[in-house]
């Protein structure tokens, strides 16, 4: 029992819950700028068809560190994450673009063509009664 408040009376605790402070702030100011990351991305995407590679590597770095940090917050790691350490490292994706219209129409083609259209379907649900199930009887109805 003399081990009691032992723990309460460390610095190094205490200078973790600063450090913990600290870094839960950073991760809520990066989580508004990913969500920010996010909305200019899909507004990219919307305008030129595109993704651009500065806000999808901006956006992979920023997921990372705030990772790092929410494993810090949690005990799961005693590593700091930036800016005490590196900036997470970024791997490589690949580019995003929107469909072209002609991507949109040969995928029309392939619907109308017989070779794609004969492919058995039979093992797809189906949501839709059909004639040849049995179904509740038209005739009954509650009185």
């Amino acid at each position: 029992m003399t081990n009691d408040g032992i723990h309460v009376k460390r610095s190094s605790t205490w200078i973790r819950l600063a450090y913990m402070v600290f870094f839960g702030l950073l991760i809520a100011v990066g989580r508004l700028v990913l969500g920010i990351v996010v909305v200019g991305q899909f507004l990219m995407v919307l305008i030129t068809g595109n993704d651009n590679d500065n806000l999808r590597n901006l956006g992979q770095g920023l997921a990372k560190w705030i990772y790092q940090g929410i494993l810090f917050l949690t005990f799961n790691t005693d590593a700091k994450p930036f800016p005490f350490d590196e900036w997470p490292n970024i791997d490589a994706s690949e580019d995003y673009s929107s469909r072209t219209a002609q991507s949109v129409d040969s995928e029309t083609d392939d619907a109308t063509d017989p070779d794609i259209a004969s492919e058995d379907d039979s093992s797809i649900p189906s949501f839709v009664v059909s004639e040849d199930t049995e179904g509740p009887d038209p005739d009954k109805k509650k009185k």
